[in-house]
């Protein structure tokens, strides 16, 4: 009672009840005091340490430039920020319908002039038309090197190691190379001297950013390929407390995770069924959790396992989560209670 008198901003719970004698509450001919805290609540903080979650000081906290925590925070997630990718025939003709509506810079009287003006304008918005996309593909998918290191896990052993920057190079190889083929046949073509020189320097222009773009064109189709791979992995929420089932293969962590989420993974009755990782959803007394499906791992040396077993391992290292060991004790799985333990 003397602590309560000194909170100027404590308040009396008051309920109607048969036990409520003004401020106080009987019961079993005892009295207690009802007070409801209104303020001075304190919190602790936790910050992920080596994949758990330690509490740690205010003071400890080094403060962030804008710069740093924006660059964190555009980084988780990343794979659902990506550009929609357009396949390159579309890029093309589309490219060429809007090009071809160009109209010469009205006032020009001469025929000659109006011709190759017309030229080097379509020219010129075929180019730009051709390279605008492309740009944006550059400029707008990640670097892997600013990716949380849990996609960047994913990336390497979903695509393979380097595949991603090769892609997203040999694009804007294709960009430099349409800018350059554009500006030297648009210069051609406004340097003609007659109607038909210009419309021959105009057709000579489109065939050589067409012929680039069909020959070129299919690492565009390449990056649509890998947009959609990555934008089919797991969203992975890190404040979200996550549980992630480890096992041996075809131990029945699909099965587990089918009953008890939103997850729905395939299950059979052999090894490596999980190809990769699944999240669900668990909704319980007003929380949520994520639970995370596993491919199998098997008992050898990190060196020699597949890229199946480095996924569930990149989930492990770079993800902050609870760990559920699933067993088999029947052996059906095709391995011995034993060795699933070891």
């Amino acid at each position: 009672m003397q602590q309560w008198q000194l909170l100027p901003s404590s308040k009396f719970l008051l309920r109607n009840s048969r036990h409520l004698h003004g401020k106080y509450l009987s019961r079993r001919g005892c009295v207690y005091p009802i007070v409801c805290f209104c303020k001075s609540l304190q919190t602790n903080a936790y910050e992920v340490v080596k994949g758990s979650y330690l509490p740690t000081t205010q003071t400890a906290q080094n403060p962030k430039s804008k710069g740093e925590v924006s660059i964190e925070n555009e980084n988780v997630g990343a794979f659902q920020k990506l550009p929609m990718v357009m396949p390159s025939v579309d890029i093309l003709y589309s490219s060429l319908r809007k090009a071809k509506k160009i109209a010469a810079t009205k006032g020009i009287t001469n025929v000659a002039k109006r011709e190759r003006n017309k030229g080097a304008k379509q020219l010129d918005a075929l180019m730009k038309e051709l390279a605008a996309p492309l740009r944006d593909y550059v400029d707008n998918f990640p670097k892997k090197k600013y990716l949380h290191p849990y996609e960047r896990s994913l990336v390497e052993l979903t695509l393979g190691d380097g595949n991603y920057e090769e892609v997203l190079m040999k694009v804007d190889t294709l960009r430099k190379k349409v800018i350059s083929v554009g500006k030297e046949h648009a210069s051609l073509c406004a340097k003609s001297l007659s109607k038909r020189e210009a419309e021959e320097r105009l057709n000579q222009g489109k065939e050589k950013l067409e012929e680039i773009f069909h020959h070129e064109g299919k690492a565009i189709d390449e990056l649509l390929d890998i947009a959609k791979t990555l934008r089919a992995m797991p969203v992975v929420d890190l404040k979200t407390p996550t549980l992630c089932l480890v096992g041996a293969p075809n131990v029945g962590k699909s099965s587990l995770v089918r009953i008890l989420s939103t997850g729905k993974p395939e299950i059979c009755n052999y090894p490596f069924t999980t190809r990769g990782i699944l999240m669900g959803h668990i909704a319980l007394n007003y929380q949520r959790f994520q639970v995370t499906d596993t491919p199998g791992l098997l008992r050898r040396h990190d060196e020699n396992r597949n890229n199946l077993e480095k996924l569930t391992l990149a989930v492990l290292s770079h993800l902050p989560t609870a760990i559920l060991y699933v067993h088999d004790l029947s052996g059906e799985c095709g391995m011995s209670a034993s060795d699933q333990f070891l």
